[in-house]
């Protein structure tokens, strides 16, 4: 029982950071996925896939509200806790003004985006590029906040009480993040892909009575959002593993003797692995609607996932 005290507790310490990554990515990801489909509407001459996007689009835009609350109730705790943090949020030489740039780009983008679907139907072009323009603020925002999470992190490291850096702000996002910083960029597009398809999954659930687009809808857009959690959630369980054996090195041992780390890492799998059941059986299925139990339980077993993930990650740094 002991055993599995101590992931649990990690596990439970990691749930509120879990979700707000979860939140955070999903917002990223959905516009970048509403305009693929979008432009695979078009490649097709699918008028379902058209409609998908317009689904996705307004699931976005959902969860870019959710991750500017969070993020305003995260830094109203944490500046509370940390006078001095709040000089990184509001000091016109932070790099958060980057990330408050690019978040700002993408919602200016991502609103038309939405709003103006049915209006510019017409201007299939224009309304892409707009999508595109979105996606792309998305992507920036990866790259923005890995480098401004370096540059804090560094500064941590230097002080007890780090200070914001003296140079503007864009000077360090002229410069490529060395190979480190570029794979956690790629590892968080991929999540980003993972975790909007996943909650993409629940709102055609919640959706399918409001937004009735009739069964061979459900029967084609189910299973393509299936797939879509699927593929990016393989190569983010490859990402991660790869990650961990790195970080290992010659100390493997070290992680098949740490109890509590091989416990939150195997649970973890279990229920990644469990998640791609889910979306393979929805994939493949005849009625995929029959299988809305699962979709439903997806995220949460993601976000859990996420933690246990995290607090094997933590453990295993604090005990090598």
């Amino acid at each position: 029982m002991n055993t599995l005290m101590e992931p649990l507790r990690l596990t439970s310490q990691l749930l509120p950071k879990a979700l707000g990554d979860f939140i955070a990515l999903s917002a990223i990801g959905a516009p970048i996925l509403a305009v693929i489909l979008e432009i695979t509407a078009k490649a097709r001459n699918k008028i379902f896939y058209d409609k998908l996007a317009k689904q996705i689009a307004s699931m976005s835009l959902i969860m870019y509200v959710l991750f500017l609350g969070c993020a305003a109730g995260a830094a109203t705790y944490f500046t509370r806790q940390f006078d001095w943090l709040t000089d990184w949020f509001i000091n016109p030489s932070s790099p958060f003004i980057m990330v408050y740039i690019t978040v700002g780009f993408t919602l200016a983008m991502l609103l038309p985006y939405t709003l103006l679907w049915k209006s510019m139907k017409k201007n299939k072009p224009a309304h892409i590029l707009l999508g595109t323009c979105a996606a792309l603020g998305g992507i920036s925002t990866v790259h923005v906040v890995t480098m401004t999470m370096k540059v804090f992190f560094m500064q941590q490291a230097a002080a007890p009480v780090p200070t914001v850096p003296t140079l503007p702000f864009i000077n360090h996002f002229l410069v490529l993040p060395g190979l480190a910083g570029l794979y956690l960029a790629g590892l968080y597009l991929i999540m980003s892909l993972s975790f909007a398809a996943t909650i993409g999954g629940l709102y055609l659930v919640l959706r399918r009575n409001k937004d009735d687009f009739g069964r061979d809808y459900y029967k084609f857009s189910l299973p393509v959002i299936s797939k879509w959690a699927l593929i990016p959630t393989l190569a983010q369980l490859a990402a991660v593993t790869f990650i961990i054996i790195y970080l290992c090195g010659p100390t493997k041992e070290l992680l098949l003797a740490n109890n509590t780390t091989a416990i939150c890492f195997g649970l973890s799998a279990v229920l990644t692995l469990l998640c791609c059941a889910i979306w393979i059986v929805t994939w493949k299925s005849a009625t995929p609607m029959r299988h809305k139990i699962g979709l439903t339980l997806a995220p949460f077993f993601t976000i859990i996932a996420h933690a246990t993930v995290m607090a094997g990650a933590m453990n295993l740094y604090l005990t090598m």
